[in-house]
């Protein structure tokens, strides 16, 4: 009896360990405060433009709007000091991502930019030559033992669709990285989906909700498109994140970093099949309430390959 006793036991522990371990949150991979330190390096070199004192890993891997090139060319070159950044951290990816607000002086294209797909492209006035000014630049970072293997960057200037640096700056009060309670939270696979399931509706009747607060607010190159104005095709609800009603089926398949204590995820989207574009979305209490975005100059792909989501 004895004996018996003791196997029921053994398997009922057995059976609530593995039950434990599907449930319970993944270890993180990395450190928060690594992670940081690591944002910190990145952008103290971007404002040098030095990218000699990185510690890149063998053969890392650099884009800017989705187009590859080697590490120190594009804003490397003409960045300088940054006004406002906010960042997010994944330490279970070992990833981040930063929405950056940086000053660069102004030189005319000597092209025309690429346009994307949208339709309905709003251009800035450009300022003077040389004038040195704001504009929106965001980066994801990987980091594989210490060392940076994966640099992902978006630039927004005057050529970009709704481009208006001086709109993210008048956000600079809103709190995208402090730690949140553990009851305000939402787990990793929530707030993938509910970024996921934002670009699936841009549809007229969606199959699926993200779930809103309300009020919810977004801001697409620093255009607050969320303040109740209307375009030519739409008219935009004020203080309403859905984008029901616009019509754009060729985003394509999505990637996403999380930062569950901060409650935010950033998705990486070839947005309407011809801009490279990330939409980072703060929750609290389960219920998006702001989106920031960057929507960079138009490529013919994000430049880099669709990833499994980690669970």
């Amino acid at each position: 009896m004895r004996r018996a006793n003791t196997w029921i036991l053994a398997a009922g522990v057995a059976l609530w360990a593995g039950l434990w371990a599907v449930s319970a949150p993944a270890a993180e991979a990395c450190k928060r405060d690594d992670l940081k330190a690591m944002v910190g390096r990145y952008f103290a070199a971007l404002e040098a433009r030095d990218p000699s004192t990185l510690p890149l890993a063998s053969g890392a891997k650099f884009t800017e709007n989705g187009v590859a090139m080697p590490v120190g060319e594009g804003l490397w070159k003409t960045a300088g000091k940054v006004v406002l950044k906010r960042d997010l951290i994944d330490t279970l990816e070992c990833g981040t991502h930063s929405n950056v607000v940086i000053e660069e002086k102004y030189t005319a294209p000597k092209t025309p930019a690429p346009k994307g797909g949208l339709g309905m492209d709003i251009a800035a006035k450009p300022p003077a030559e040389g004038v040195v000014r704001p504009i929106l630049y965001g980066v994801r970072l990987k980091v594989d033992d210490g060392k940076i293997s994966e640099i992902e960057s978006f630039v927004a200037r005057e050529t970009e669709f709704a481009f208006n640096a001086q709109g993210v700056l008048a956000t600079k009060d809103q709190d995208w990285e402090s730690v949140i309670p553990a009851a305000e939270r939402s787990s990793r696979l929530a707030m993938i989906a509910a970024a996921d399931d934002y670009y699936d509706m841009f549809v007229e009747e969606p199959e699926v909700h993200t779930p809103f607060a309300f009020p919810c607010d977004r801001w697409e190159n620093g255009f607050q498109t969320t303040a109740g104005s209307p375009d030519s095709t739409i008219m935009m609800t004020a203080h309403d994140c859905s984008p029901k009603g616009l019509v754009i089926k060729t985003h394509g398949k999505r990637r996403f970093l999380v930062d569950v204590e901060a409650g935010t995820v950033v998705a990486y989207v070839h947005f309407a099949g011809g801009l490279p574009d990330f939409h980072m979305f703060r929750m609290r209490n389960g219920k998006v309430d702001l989106i920031q975005a960057v929507i960079g100059a138009g490529s013919k792909d994000m430049g880099w390959p669709d990833e499994a989501v980690c669970k």
